[in-house]
């Protein structure tokens, strides 16, 4: 099949060719059926379409009627003019008064793997840009790639669907700007038929396990070779991150190697992370941190026989604290680059501190 790269695998993505492609119009009036169009602006959609792959964290439910549908079309048991207004028809259904009106795309797409079709389904959220149509589905496409060139999030909800062979696996891309992380809208869920197969927990072990693999694949390029150093510091990095991404994950592995400078260095741990987001399933992916996790460093303390209380954080590097034995005692150095609190403590406090 080919490397997984998000859902689809490089072969699909970079052979990627729509066949055939319809357009309706969803807002809170009657659906209004169109006819499947010839295929204009080829290249721009195809770049939308690869834009909306992601890791799989849904699946079909049994009884999907979309996934049946989408099957119909594929074995041709309905020609795709009527299987997609079928499609487009039930999107409207589920599309409430609340939701912002948009247009709903359907494309029928081949690659140049063997017996498989990959079946694009893509909410665009153009209020204004529908209500200047009036009705004509030409404007309404021009409109649409003009709009879109000037607000690149206007991918509301998108969907890819792989059938082989006539049969459309259960996995699926699904994503939704309107909800935080992997989540689709209960709307967009109840259309397509989906559950989640990957929780947000799943996800951040994932993670965990991505961050330990890909920082001892490149231990000889971590400071002191110490992987078990670097592996708490990038865990913490995440921990404090409001989402997790591609983004924040690479920010984390690099700072536990305390941001090398060398271009040569970054390369080799891209090239070790590309083959792990893959590997995890974790391409495109954003999603909550789950602290319980993603666990932060504890403090260690030190206290000896003259008083003396230091307490600083456990992956803390050489660099920062080292201890050495001389003499039958210990000498303990701090580099830092400044002393932001420096003050007399009443007794009371330092007691409450041990």
């Amino acid at each position: 099949m080919g490397v997984l790269v998000g859902f689809l695998t490089e072969d699909e993505l970079n052979s990627l060719r729509i066949e055939n492609m319809v357009l309706h119009a969803v807002s809170e009036g009657d659906f209004i059926p169109q006819s499947a169009r010839e295929v204009e602006q080829a290249d721009f959609f195809i770049e939308r379409i690869r834009e909306t792959d992601t890791a799989a964290v849904f699946g079909f439910e049994g009884k999907s009627s979309t996934k049946a549908q989408i099957e119909r079309i594929a074995k041709n048991e309905d020609d795709f003019e009527t299987g997609a207004q079928n499609l487009a028809r039930e999107f409207a259904r589920f599309h409430d008064g609340t939701s912002r009106k948009g247009a709903f795309f359907i494309f029928e797409l081949t690659t140049d793997v063997p017996k498989t079709k990959v079946y694009s389904l893509i909410k665009y959220d153009y209020e204004e840009v529908v209500e200047q149509t009036d009705g004509n589905q030409e404007k309404l496409l021009r409109l649409i790639v003009q709009a879109f060139v000037a607000g690149k999030r206007s991918i509301q909800k998108a969907a890819l669907v792989r059938v082989v062979d006539g049969k459309a696996e259960t996995a699926l891309c699904a994503t939704d700007r309107m909800k935080p992380g992997a989540d689709i809208g209960d709307y967009f869920a109840n259309y397509l038929h989906v559950m989640r197969t990957r929780s947000d927990e799943e996800l951040n072990k994932e993670v965990v396990n991505l961050l330990r693999i890909t920082l001892s694949e490149r231990k000889d390029d971590l400071p002191g070779r110490d992987v078990a150093r670097a592996f708490k510091h990038a865990q913490a990095h995440l921990h404090d991150r409001t989402v997790i991404d591609e983004v924040s994950i690479r920010d984390a592995i690099l700072a536990a190697a305390e941001n090398p400078e060398d271009e040569r260095t970054i390369v080799r741990f891209d090239q070790s992370l590309r083959r792990k987001l893959k590997s995890s399933k974790l391409e495109g992916l954003s999603f909550a941190p789950n602290r319980k996790i993603l666990k932060k460093p504890g403090l260690r303390q030190l206290k000896t026989t003259e008083g003396v209380l230091i307490v600083y954080p456990d992956d803390a590097s050489a660099a920062t604290v080292s201890r050495s034995k001389v003499d039958g005692g210990e000498v303990i150095t701090i580099h830092t680059k400044k002393v932001t609190d420096d003050r007399i403590v009443a007794e009371n406090a330092r007691l409450s501190a041990r």
